[in-house]
């Protein structure tokens, strides 16, 4: 069977180049693929140019002209894009019940939260919205952060924030509180990592077109961290929170921290980091002793708040990690905190166990197996717990290039087919004489999936670096990849969509494809 994909006619794409996507021939080391699945990528390519329509009515002479004016196209989307105090939604412990938001003021004010039901406009909250001076480079923000609630899941929100007299105030924006136990989507967004507003743009434009071509419900977005390139520039932020609010206006944000938010373990403003003040996460996580080990160590007990927690959505118990934590804050993690290591350590084993849900998902942003970077002592301290407390899906970012592998104690697990590649390379470890297993449709009993996302922007590796760790899957082109994962009681469903360009700092896609489609089942 044939899986052909077609652009929507709505945007106004250039024709297809797949040569600034890097690796254009397929090239699989399978023993065996299945035939199953065969991707065609076909442009559309449309012009936009209003028309007049004229009506006449033989009972006058009067002539009636109508303007049909051509639908609002991606590009002109992406300009219209604005988010002058920085909103954001952030996922709470209780998602079902409470909401976090966070926003930024222009001056030292009493910040508020404006929100209501929709159903009853008669009724409006007023909520007090705590400052959170931070230092960006040597400018001041003010930074706030409050959460709503208790919310009726299932009810739609109206919000705004500003401050509490009402003379600073944003356009009102809707939330809709997600049900318990329903199915879920979100997007996975790794390592947007700009350093300019173009390369912003370009995320925007990858989103937008993932989303019109793809058509998802997604409940909110996921990111591993690095979501500036440098954490003290304030503009960055300011990029990344206006080109965001294609999604976090109305969808939470889920992250953690990357090493490009964090300055190493020695930096002066450790108490208030530019992350901190800007995300507006749970703070359910570890609390450590003092950091005594490694000489200039800053860090304070309190360091992970909103950067390792955990909450449960649907049949899923998510965790974020701050790796940053197996870091003695140089590029190599030569060296560890092995005490505060350890509380961790123990935290996640504790919130592992006490789990109930069907599925467990790890987020973090150096994953123990991936192309660039050998993250040695987060596979040797991290993972043997991930295994002993049946984590089934781990998303990593920090590598800007694509793979998926799955591991169990420390080996590749063996697959005997997989659908046909057309970007990438498949190594399957054909087993002899056993079950046969597909790549593409497995169970969670061969062990724990890694799935490392390249980047939602324009910063590739391309196969500059190698850790030598061997993957199943890879895909070091020079294209944004945007996963959409969707979970349910049986199954996580995972659609790879690959945003296709000219060149990898082109801004405007040239088409929407499916890299990869995979499905683990229990």
């Amino acid at each position: 069977m044939m899986k052909r994909i077609l652009l929507l006619s709505t945007l106004v794409l250039a024709a297809l180049a797949f040569t600034g996507c890097g690796r254009t021939v397929e090239t699989t080391t399978a023993t065996t693929t299945s035939s199953s699945t065969e991707v065609v990528i076909t442009t559309t390519v449309t012009t936009t140019a209003a028309t007049t329509a004229t009506t006449t009515t033989e009972a006058t002479t009067t002539e009636a002209t109508t303007t049909v004016t051509d639908p609002p196209t991606i590009f002109d989307a992406v300009n219209a894009l604005t988010n002058p105090y920085n909103i954001a939604l952030f996922m709470n412990e209780d998602p079902y019940h409470y909401l976090n938001l966070n926003f930024v003021l222009p001056t030292v004010d009493v910040g508020a939260v404006y929100w209501r039901a929709v159903d009853n406009e008669l009724l409006t909250y007023i909520m007090n919205a705590d400052l959170k001076t931070t230092t960006v480079g040597n400018k001041t923000v003010y930074a706030y952060a409050a959460t709503i609630g208790p919310l009726t899941p299932g009810t739609t929100y109206r919000y705004r924030v500003g401050n509490v007299l009402g003379t600073t105030l944003s356009e009102w924006q809707e939330y809709t509180a997600p049900q318990p136990d329903a199915d879920f989507s979100f997007l996975y967004l790794a390592d947007p990592q700009e350093n300019a507003v173009t390369g912003y743009t370009a995320y925007a434009h990858a989103i937008l077109s993932v989303m019109a071509y793809a058509q998802p419900e997604f409940d909110f977005a996921m990111f591993p961290g690095d979501m500036v390139n440098d954490a003290d520039v304030r503009s960055q932020w300011n990029w990344f929170f206006q080109y965001s609010s294609v999604f976090c206006y109305g969808k939470p944000i889920v992250a953690t921290i990357g090493n490009h938010e964090f300055d190493g373990i020695s930096d002066p403003f450790m108490d208030r980091l530019e992350y901190d003040g800007y995300t507006n996460l749970p703070a359910n996580g570890p609390v450590y002793g003092p950091f005594d080990e490694l000489e200039g160590d800053l860090r304070t007990p309190g360091i992970d708040a909103g950067k390792t927690y955990s909450f449960d959505y649907g049949a899923a118990h998510i965790v974020a990690i701050d790796t940053e934590i197996f870091c003695d804050g140089l590029t190599a993690c030569s060296d560890y905190d092995a005490d505060n290591v350890a509380i961790l350590l123990d935290w996640l084993a504790n919130d592992l166990e006490a789990a109930g849900s069907v599925w467990k998902i790890v987020l973090l942003h150096r994953g123990p197996y991936a192309l660039s970077y050998d993250s040695a002592l987060i596979r040797t301290l991290l993972v043997p717990t991930l295994e002993a407390y049946g984590v089934d899906l781990v998303l990593a970012g920090h590598d800007h290039q694509y793979s998926r592998s799955v591991y169990w104690t420390g080996a590749l697990a063996g697959f005997t087919r997989s659908d046909v590649y057309t970007l990438g390379t498949v190594s399957l470890l054909q087993e002899t004489g056993g079950t046969e297993w597909n790549f593409n449709d497995y169970p969670r009993e061969l062990g724990i999936t890694y799935l490392v996302g390249n980047t939602a922007g324009t910063k590739y590796y391309g196969g500059s670096k190698s850790s030598g760790i061997p993957v199943h899957y890879e895909y070091d082109g020079e294209c944004p990849v945007i996963p959409i994962i969707t979970v349910t009681n049986d199954a996580i469903t995972v659609v790879s969509y690959i945003v296709l360009k000219d060149s990898a700092l082109a801004i405007v896609p040239t088409g929407v494809a499916i890299l990869e489609t995979f499905t683990i089942r229990k």
